[in-house]
């Protein structure tokens, strides 16, 4: 997770600095010092560490320089696809969204809950016993692992394994060992402020009359812009002020209209005709079924709509997509806290 948000941050810090800075170079005349250099520095500094410590912090401090280290990088695909070095390549910035979904597609495929097998919990507990050598072990952390190994019949699994297990446990269960007053890591502290956020926020009986809300406004975006686009296909129309950051195109200009552009805002209004009628069936647990669409048509939106947005709209649409991805997030967040039967008859 920390290489994801990572990544994301580091492109578009760097393409909004490189806006708003127009662009400036490190270097001479004769030697440009780009930041895909940078990048990979930090990819190596990222793969050493861990060579180098063994601590689990280290691994949180390896993840967030990877993250940003293939932010650096990849921001620079368009001159390495061209032969003319590119960096302004329409293909770059469809090219990076998509590997961004696939790393989170991978993330989502490793994030699978712990097996009940004994070797398996035995890996993860010799992991964790990381924390006995360093004299940190708290409480908390020592209940979690006697729990994890008893709460499960290892009956059928090898002796010697089964011999260690308990080993484990009794030592852990030893009276006489000391162990230290739980006290959180940031990332740690971070997420049960998160955890708490989200269950006061959701426990609200008309929570789902703002993600209504939400889903009528990332509707009327999405019928929007494409409504400016056609009405501007021949004669490039103006718009100013806030308007203009939410439905500008570059496909208002008719010459960069295509097929691509045609199936982008047929996919458009159709998703955002989609969340109107999910907004206006879904009424809480009687409407469940709403939420789950609504649930899919933003998948749709953030994985196939959007990789054409890109490639028409480059990076001026990143706004947007952030308000998207949010959207999604306490779509797919309110969808399963409903399915844990926290959620109640409004």
């Amino acid at each position: 997770m920390i290489t994801l948000v990572s990544f994301a941050l580091s492109v578009s810090a760097i393409r909004v600095f490189l806006e708003i800075t127009n662009y400036p170079q490190i270097g001479s005349d004769a030697l440009h010092i780009s930041h895909v250099l940078w990048g990979g520095l930090l990819l190596f500094a990222s793969s050493l560490l861990p060579l180098i410590f063994v601590n689990k912090r280290i691994l949180d401090i390896s993840a967030l320089l990877s993250g940003i280290g293939v932010g650096l990088f990849i921001d620079e695909v368009g001159k390495f696809i061209t032969q003319t070095n590119n960096y302004f390549y329409p293909a770059a910035a469809p090219i990076i969204y998509v590997f961004f979904l696939l790393t989170i597609q991978i993330y989502r495929m490793i994030q699978k809950p712990i097996k009940k097998d004994l070797r398996t919990n035995l890996f993860h507990t010799l992991e964790e016993f990381e924390e006995v050598l360093e004299g940190d072990l708290s409480d908390i952390e020592k209940e979690k692992i006697i729990n994890r190994m008893e709460t499960v019949d290892f009956a059928s699994e090898d002796k010697d394994l089964l011999i260690l297990k308990e080993m484990f446990v009794l030592f852990l269960k030893d009276p006489s060992r000391p162990f230290v007053e739980h006290d959180p890591d940031p990332f740690e502290k971070a997420a049960n402020w998160l955890s708490c956020l989200e269950e006061k926020i959701f426990e609200k009986e008309k929570f789902y009359l703002w993600l209504r809300l939400l889903w009528i406004f990332l509707g009327f975006i999405l019928v929007a812009q494409p409504l400016f686009i056609v009405s501007g296909i021949d004669e490039p129309i103006r718009i100013t002020g806030w308007l203009k950051r939410i439905v500008d195109s570059s496909l208002l200009l008719s010459e960069n209209f295509n097929v691509f552009g045609f199936i982008r805002i047929v996919l458009q209004v159709l998703s955002g005709i989609g969340l109107w009628v999910c907004a206006l069936f879904y009424k809480g647990e009687k409407g469940r079924k709403w939420i789950s669409i609504a649930h899919l048509i933003l998948l749709i939106v953030l994985t196939v709509v959007n990789s054409l947005v890109f490639f028409y709209d480059q990076f001026s649409t990143i706004i947007f997509v952030m308000i998207e991805f949010l959207v999604f997030l306490l779509t797919t967040r309110f969808l399963n806290w409903q399915s844990n039967s926290h959620y109640h008859d409004l």
